[in-house]
């Protein structure tokens, strides 16, 4: 699970590991879309699998005491936390009673035409799709790519010079909007009306993005443009709901949704944000500043 908070109530320039003052184990905070993200923890999870995973309070609690131990002159408290997240990880399990012992493997079993694919972390999804094609190559015939990693965008030209006066593009925004589009930058910036290249407040997101969006990303819910196409829902307190009405005028009339479709999505959207992106109910989270550390036990 993991802590998000704004950049100027936890400062960091580049990433800090500390070992967590409870139990040594190491947690981070870095610098992430105009925010800080704080993680993570590591404990199993016995719910069902077919809910989203949400914080629970003992983490938000051990995650804070983590914060107060490092940064106790910032005063962090729980009205700084913009938003929460969890996800859960498979591990393939050697025994080990700590899951933070586990290793991040991953595993690739074919059996009777069957392709099972376990273990691993997503920051390594395209080697684990390579190796799951190599073993079912045998079984597709008349296969003749070569199962090599290649370069996801491949080689993209610069956004020119002249685009990024003529826009206000300056060179961190360049190297982000063609870092995230590639060779769709170009028409990104062609497609944004007047206003939508400013930046949404408190995160490196232009507004033209959500235009963009909404118009070539396959959209089906309001929750895959705010959480996965772009992570606003994360970025934005009570998971941007202030802005809603602009977000509104510029991705409904390209998503197509009639005004019943939008308010029913928009209803479902902040629900799903409410149980499993917000602080769980503040009665529940232990006071981690009476937390034992290591140094006091």
């Amino acid at each position: 699970s993991h802590l998000v908070l704004p950049a100027w109530r936890l400062p960091v320039a580049q990433a800090i590991s500390l070992m967590h003052p409870q139990d040594g184990r190491p947690v981070f905070a870095f610098p992430w879309e105009g925010v800080t993200l704080v993680g993570t923890t590591d404990v199993d999870h016995g719910e069902d699998m077919r809910l989203e995973a949400a914080i629970t309070p003992d983490e938000v609690a051990y995650l804070m005491a983590a914060l107060e131990f490092q940064f106790p002159q910032l005063g962090l408290t729980l009205d700084d936390i913009i938003a929460t997240y969890a996800g859960v990880r498979p591990v393939i399990d050697s025994g080990k009673a700590d899951p933070s012992k586990e290793g991040r493997d991953h595993v690739v079993l074919l059996e009777d035409g069957l392709l099972t694919v376990t273990g691993g972390k997503l920051t390594t999804f395209r080697l684990i799709a390579l190796d799951a094609l190599k073993h079912a190559a045998p079984l597709l015939p008349g296969w003749h790519d070569a199962l090599q990693p290649a370069p996801i965008f491949g080689f993209t030209q610069p956004l020119p010079d002249h685009l990024c006066s003529e826009f206000g593009i300056d060179a961190q925004r360049r190297q982000r909007l063609q870092g995230r589009y590639g060779k769709h930058a170009v028409a990104l910036l062609a497609a944004a009306q007047p206003a939508e290249l400013e930046l949404i407040a408190g995160t490196e997101t232009h507004w033209a993005e959500l235009r963009w969006t909404a118009r070539t990303e396959a959209v089906m819910h309001l929750e895959d443009l705010l959480l996965r196409r772009t992570r606003l829902a994360l970025q934005l307190r009570a998971g941007g709901v202030d802005i809603l009405p602009r977000i509104r005028a510029i991705c409904q009339p390209e998503l197509g949704w009639s005004d019943q479709r939008w308010d029913a999505e928009q209803t479902a959207y902040l629900a799903l944000w409410s149980r499993h992106y917000d602080l769980p109910p503040r009665a529940q989270i232990p006071d981690w500043r009476a937390a034992p550390t290591a140094a006091s036990t």
